[in-house]
């Protein structure tokens, strides 16, 4: 009787160390992208506050003649509640000189977005409707 081969299959060691090589080289590219999005959703939220506060600051200025000189003045239109989301909290906006900020710090936010804003500044000047953001 005649031994026959038998076909072993499987990959070899080059062709699992070539596919290992290339997932990283995926990875390295990826997560510094994913990282910077993350931020942008950070401040959009931002963004998203700062807005609300700016048309209840309108609405502030047409019934009184000027605009609001803190948060405090336009609670009846918005409070810290309507302002608290994932990375930010009410107290993390402020009003000076008809520019709203928004930064954040260790403390802001709530569940696992507390304290990820750490650093991050957004700005609004609502007289000249121009952004200004740190991120």
């Amino acid at each position: 009787m005649k031994n026959k081969k038998q076909k072993k299959s499987g990959f070899t060691l080059v062709e699992l160390m070539v596919v290992a090589i290339i997932v990283a080289i995926l990875a390295a590219v990826a997560i510094p992208l994913m990282t910077g999005n993350t931020k942008r959703a950070m401040a959009t939220e931002a963004d998203a506050g700062i807005g609300t506060i700016a048309s209840a600051m309108r609405m502030y200025k047409a019934e009184n003649g000027s605009y609001p000189s803190a948060i405090s003045a336009i609670t009846n239109t918005v409070s810290a509640a309507d302002l608290d989301g994932q990375f930010f909290d009410g107290a993390n906006y402020s009003i000076a000189d008809e520019v709203i900020t928004c930064a954040g710090n260790a403390t802001s936010g709530k569940g696992d977005g507390e304290g990820k804003a750490n650093g991050l500044t957004t700005s609004f000047d609502v007289g000249e409707g121009t952004w200004s953001r740190n991120y």
